[in-house]
């Protein structure tokens, strides 16, 4: 009887520790990956625009924070990304004989470099997939690059993913410059896209709370930034399958080596110890639209009146939680004045409230009584400057998370521009207005 008893309570503890283990959230470890060098086979593109592309390229692996870096000489072909992950997947079967030397494309690896690879985890290629480069207009040379890095999971040679990023350049003075400035774009759209990948983006939990602020497992030894967005994830697996529903976002407002704090934004679920977390890839930009009616005055000019403004805002997120830098273009109705447009530099302060958010914002103007010449000065005529006016806006705002994506917003603002030059009156006014603002 004893024996069925402790089979029985052995079997119970069992059941138990299996069902503990299954519940226990992910977090998200280094991974080694092998990148390689930029491949641009069949492109001709000069080689003293690639600079040090490939440098930055492994910046980009290291500066997520997420990966331990090996890196390879090696330029593949889009052509050779291909043989090199059948090779792998034959280098796992058993009759598979090593030879000296790997050709793949124009790419060689010698059975050392080989053998190196295969004790990573992942494997990076970049490779350059379209490229054009042309004087466009009779004015200005523009160039287009397009480049897939594929990740291959070195087990058992599938691919990953692929990250694809397209960039463009121009340049009225030199292809040179052009094709230098796609290629500039290369690192911060890739970095983007490799935090997009499943596979890469982190997993963490909760390991509890202080001061009303939640502590998450990881930090900057994961690339976590201020900004970044986590949201709450609840269920698991059933019968082998996902079952899992997100709850809640929280919002990293410090990060510190291993341990980041957050707030919450909203959850439907309690956020408790060993609660799952996982990260929510952006680009790291707010891009808000509005429409302001304008309480305008016209500095001596004699058309004080109500009028419409429209505006775009680029409020920056990534590595800034309160305080951020903010631009924005805006557009007057006023034709008396040629569609005085102006452009804003400043810094929101916010105070988050759940899903409310509310601040005060400031910055300075510069402004153009000329649309035509800020869009392009082909269009001038006219020996006027068309920078015109210097000034300052400020004003607050309070917006109300509508979506895990997308804020609604009610914000009063004041403008004054000073016509400097003479040619245009001063200008400026309060407003009050509405907007929709998507994160990015």
């Amino acid at each position: 009887m004893n024996v069925k008893k402790t089979a029985a309570l052995c079997a119970l503890l069992l059941i138990a520790g299996l069902f503990s283990a299954a519940a226990q959230p992910q977090v998200s470890q280094k991974k080694e990956v092998a990148i390689f060098s930029l491949g641009y086979y069949g492109w001709n593109i000069p080689l003293e625009t690639l600079g040090t592309i490939d440098i930055d390229i492994q910046r980009v692996f290291i500066d997520l924070g997420r990966f331990t870096i090996i890196g390879m000489q090696q330029r593949f072909s889009s052509q050779g990304v291909d043989q090199f992950i059948n090779a792998l997947k034959q280098s796992k079967e058993q009759n598979f004989v090593l030879p000296e030397r790997f050709q793949f494309g124009e790419a060689f690896l010698t059975e050392a470099e080989f053998n190196k690879l295969i004790g990573a985890f992942i494997i990076a290629v970049p490779v350059v997939t379209s490229f054009n480069s042309e004087y466009v207009n009779g004015r200005e040379w523009k160039t287009d690059i397009k480049t897939n890095v594929s990740f291959i999971d070195v087990a058992d040679g599938t691919l990953l993913g692929i990250a694809n990023v397209e960039t463009s350049g121009t340049s009225r003075e030199t292809q040179y410059k052009s094709i230098q400035s796609a290629i500039d774009g290369i690192p911060m759209q890739l970095q983007f896209e490799i935090r997009k990948i499943p596979a890469f983006t982190l997993n963490t939990r909760v390991l509890g709370t202080q001061n009303g602020d939640i502590k998450l497992e990881l930090g900057t030894n994961m690339g976590i930034q201020k900004g970044d967005e986590y949201s709450v994830i609840i269920g698991g697996e059933f019968e082998g399958y996902r079952d899992e529903r997100e709850v809640g976002l929280l919002l990293i407002k410090d990060v510190g080596p291993e341990v980041s704090t957050a707030i919450i934004i909203y959850s439907s679920s309690p956020v408790v110890k060993d609660t799952q977390l996982r990260e929510i890839p952006r680009l790291g930009m707010d891009l808000a639209l509005y429409a302001h009616t304008y309480g305008y005055f016209d500095g001596g000019a004699g058309d004080d009146a109500t009028k419409f403004l429209l505006g775009a805002r680029a409020e920056l997120t990534r590595g800034f939680f309160d305080v951020k830098p903010y631009v924005a273009l805006q557009v007057l109705a006023d034709m008396n004045q040629f569609l005085p447009i102006s452009a804003v530099l400043g810094a929101q302060k916010s105070i988050y409230m759940r899903r409310l958010e509310f601040g005060l914002r400031g910055g300075l103007a510069f402004g153009s009584n000329a649309l035509v010449a800020i869009l392009d000065d082909a269009f001038n005529t006219s020996d006027d400057p068309w920078f015109t006016h210097i000034g300052a806006s400020a004003g607050g705002f309070l917006s109300f998370l509508v979506t895990r994506d997308i804020k609604a917003f009610v914000e009063a603002q004041a403008d004054y521009l000073f016509g400097w030059t003479g040619i245009f009156p001063s200008y400026g006014g309060y407003q009050l207005g509405a907007g929709v603002s998507f994160k990015l």
